[in-house]
């Protein structure tokens, strides 16, 4: 009786304190990808720690987790280290995304072209003086996400910025840009639109002095006319690597659009259709 006391009291102890399997990738699917967890009732057995784009997808290539949901496509490098791994990097689109220029509503700009907001984020143009409509005077306080991001990612590849400039400030989540902008008069900053908070909005964007503004609302980020928009994705590693049991039961719903549209909705992103 006592052996059998020992080893059941084992028994429960290792299974109390099994951690569940983690994985990473994009911030902006943060919301997403728990809530799908836990409608998927798996919480105890996978979880979702973000980090960025960038981290899901080396994890990825280097066999840590055969699921990496990202906030834009995979590079074509990281597609070429999967190969030589014996790995292909499976894209699934999952849903559409509006990037915001987000500054503070006190803050009355109403629009921007990519090539203004370029001048903000190289730190050519400093002071909201600089923009007489946006009725205020003072530093430009711009915010950006890390280089594992994703977001990004996206924000340098479309606005056609290289370098940040100097004057620009790292916030890690996009949480963090959207409790900035609601509340620094003299904020602006890019996110995904998940950071719209009361105290901030998007600006009205346009892709050149020349061409119409748009809102990212859904009709203008499904028809491309927003400038500043992305698709987001689920990467599935087939080939060496094989799903582990949680992640084998999570990914077909991920993929499931009748169970994950109503999850991308509630995070305050775009359906494909």
């Amino acid at each position: 009786m006592k052996v059998i006391g020992i080893l059941s009291t084992c028994f429960l102890s290792a299974t109390a304190t099994a951690a569940p399997f983690t994985f990473q990738g994009s911030d902006t699917l943060a919301g997403i990808m728990t809530d799908a967890i836990q409608a998927s009732g798996l919480q105890d057995e996978i979880q979702y720690v973000g980090g960025g784009s960038s981290k899901g997808e080396k994890s990825l290539i280097s066999g840590q987790q055969g699921i990496a949901p990202m906030s834009r496509a995979a590079k074509g490098d990281a597609i070429a280290k999967a190969a030589a791994a014996g790995i292909e990097m499976i894209a699934h689109p999952v849903g559409l995304d509006g990037l915001g220029v987000f500054v503070n509503s006190a803050n009355s700009l109403p629009k921007l072209s990519l090539n203004q907001v370029k001048s903000i984020f190289t730190c050519e143009v400093t002071d909201w003086a600089s923009f007489p409509n946006s009725k205020l005077n003072g530093p430009i306080q711009a915010f950006r996400r890390d280089d594992f991001s994703g977001t990004t990612d996206t924000f340098k590849s479309i606005v056609g910025v290289k370098e940040f400039g100097s004057c620009v400030t790292v916030l890690a989540e996009t949480a963090d840009i959207a409790a900035e902008t609601a509340s620094n008069p003299l904020a602006v900053g890019y996110s995904g639109l998940s950071a719209t908070r009361e105290g901030n909005r998007p600006l009205t964007l346009s892709k050149d002095e020349r061409s119409g503004a748009y809102l990212p609302t859904v009709h203008n980020v499904r028809k491309a006319l927003y400038p500043l928009a992305r698709t987001l994705y689920i990467y599935e590693a087939k080939g060496s690597y094989e799903l582990n049991s949680a992640e084998a039961q999570l990914l077909p719903n991920l993929l499931d659009r009748s169970f994950l549209d109503p999850i991308v909705q509630q995070n305050d992103f775009i359906t494909l259709d």
